[in-house]
């Protein structure tokens, strides 16, 4: 989805916050200086930069309210991404569960809690799938180095300290300025962690909490690589039979593997770019991995041209490129041990994930992190979900996910045993789970419901 000296350390600091870490802190609520959704109040929430010591400096975050009329309590939410800002969640709350007050911040490094930005130049370097060749592997830590001097919050020490335990910690102080003793959780995608870490750490205080599109932060890299990259493989599988059943799909009576392999063996000569990336074989899987979950149709046809040797993307519209750009993608390196420290690794690494997906080769979405966490933070093991709450969380999840699969999920609810639900929404894509009509009423049923459903 930072750079701490170690979130091991982080995740150590005492769950007794000191008395001026504690104090009720005051937000000014007003009117907001970015556009938002009717009704929607914007303030600044004073924290500490690192929570481990409450009376050094201090930063402000972006904080976002909404109340409700008659309202049956209030849901703090944790948005995606990472980099969407807090009132992010809003618009799926208010239409999914009405009548709630609703809270939620910029994480840190985020939208306006002083957001994260690097170089673009060096950012466009970062290959979604890293090398493995060793004089290229060479290279990328190299590029790495200026890559990581490059990016800062501009605000002192705060880069150490861009973690979800830090986040946890100032989504409490926001619970407190809005004296809500008990608090309902949401959290989407990048959210769950933040939404996981909350629970772990202030859980005491959550009396329902759901995570949609679920992390899982217990797994090591090389899982999170495979289990990404077999969920997309999956994704694929279905694509394929629903070409051979439906006679309008531009690759029906084709083998769609055969011109994925063909689109990849030619994609150095297809002319223009992917959201500014030349197209390369990486490109190719992960057009169909951006636009497959989307839409087959658009994605047949998508494929068919680029094995053809043409760009079914708009062209690039051009204008003034900016030499530095929000990038909140780097904040994950903190939370998970995803660097690549060899070269080695790195051909273990996409091995595993050409065997767990033979066809799309692998998860771009996923083996980016591993690219551009090299020579970022130094991050200790994987640390599964816990919760303190004494209600179970109820997980949601899509049969077919391309960003989280459900997969992670079920072992999230394992990890939680008996304090986990899981929900699954039989769709294609990522999130829109409270679309359906029966998962939408699964989830009303849980928040209405005084004992486990």
């Amino acid at each position: 989805m930072t750079i701490l000296k170690a979130a091991v350390a982080a995740a150590m600091i005492t769950l007794t916050l000191t008395p001026a870490a504690s104090a009720t802190p005051d937000v000014g609520w007003g009117t907001c200086d970015k556009p938002v959704a009717p009704g929607v109040e914007c303030g600044t929430l004073t924290v500490p930069v690192d929570w481990a010591e409450p009376g050094g400096d201090s930063v402000g975050l972006r904080v976002y309210r909404w109340k409700a009329e008659n309202s049956k309590g209030t849901i703090l939410g944790f948005p995606s991404g990472p980099g969407q800002p807090g009132d992010f969640t809003f618009g799926t709350l208010r239409s999914a569960l009405p009548g709630y007050d609703l809270v939620a911040l910029d994480p840190r490094g985020v939208g306006e809690s002083h957001p994260m930005t690097c170089d673009l130049a060096k950012a466009l370097k970062i290959p979604y799938v890293p090398p493995t060749d060793a004089q290229a592997f060479g290279r990328l830590e190299q590029d790495q180095k200026a890559f990581w001097s490059s990016c800062t919050t501009g605000v002192k020490g705060l880069d150490q300290h861009l973690d979800a335990y830090s986040t946890a910690n100032d989504a409490d102080a926001l619970r407190k300025a809005v004296h809500a003793d008990r608090i309902n959780v949401y959290g989407f995608s990048y959210g769950t962690l933040l939404g996981e870490r909350y629970l772990e750490r202030f859980g005491q205080y959550v009396d329902r909490s759901i995570l949609e599109g679920v992390m899982n932060p217990g797994q090591s890299r090389r899982e999170f690589m495979t289990t990404a990259a077999a969920g997309v493989e999956a994704i694929f599988t279905k694509f394929t039979a629903w070409c051979a059943e439906t006679p309008d799909c531009a690759l029906h009576g084709r083998n769609p593997a055969e011109v994925l392999r063909q689109a990849q063996r030619t994609a150095t000569k297809i002319p223009g770019t992917f959201y500014g990336f030349p197209w390369s074989e990486a490109m190719i899987t992960r057009y169909f991995e951006i636009v497959g979950p989307r839409d087959f149709g658009e994605a047949a046809k998508g494929l068919r041209d680029l094995a053809e040797g043409r760009n079914p993307t708009p062209a690039d519209p051009g204008g003034e490129v900016p030499e530095r750009f929000e990038y909140a993608d780097p904040n994950t390196c903190s939370d998970w041990p995803f660097a690549l420290s060899t070269v080695q690794e790195a051909r273990g690494d996409l091995a595993a994930t050409r065997k767990a997906a033979p066809v799309v080769g692998y998860s771009t979405n996923s083996s980016n992190y591993t690219s551009i966490c090299v020579g970022g933070p130094k991050t200790g093991r994987p640390k599964p979900v816990s919760s303190r709450s004494q209600h179970p969380t109820l997980l949601l999840s899509n049969t077919l996910d391309p960003a989280t699969p459900k997969v992670w999920a079920e072992q999230v609810q394992r990890q939680l045993g008996r304090k986990a639900i899981h929900v699954v929404t039989d769709r294609v894509g990522h999130g829109g789970g409270t679309d359906d009509p029966v998962t939408l009423q699964k989830v009303r049923d849980y928040m209405a419901s005084t004992t486990r459903p």
